[in-house]
């Protein structure tokens, strides 16, 4: 299962920093892939995790997070994040610091602040560092 889900993040992260875009298909392959894989495994999927991701999206979206990446939270916190305090302290620290460095990376390349940033890279990354 993690190795399914650090070549999903790959790809996606791939297609977020090319197109800044999360196509609804990808997202529906990686939800067939990871509940079908979690039927063969027996792995555990997490509901109260979905439903603490469903109670931030607005706060997300009212900060302009777009619709694909609240879309790709809800798929790997699901598969991926127990609803515990520790896994949920993990999960924003390391959201924290690759988004931090997402964005000193696109300071640094040259664009402005307003333009888009991919959001992918720093869901996937700090989700693989979860399940790690």
């Amino acid at each position: 299962m993690f190795i399914a889900l650090v070549v999903f993040s790959s790809y996606l992260t791939f297609k977020d920093l090319r197109t800044h875009r999360i196509a609804n298909k990808s997202l529906l392959l990686g939800l067939f892939g990871f509940a079908a894989l979690s039927c063969i495994q027996g792995s555990s999927i997490h509901p109260k995790s979905l439903l603490i991701s469903a109670l931030v999206a607005p706060i997300f979206l009212k900060f302009r997070l777009g619709a694909g990446d609240v879309k790709l939270l809800f798929l790997l916190s699901t598969f991926f994040l127990p609803s515990s305090l520790v896994a949920l302290l993990k999960f924003l620290t390391a959201l924290s610091a690759i988004s931090t460095l997402l964005i000193f990376l696109h300071t640094v390349g040259g664009r402005s602040l307003r333009s888009e940033i991919a959001f992918a890279p720093a869901i996937c990354g700090a989700v693989i560092w979860c399940a790690k």
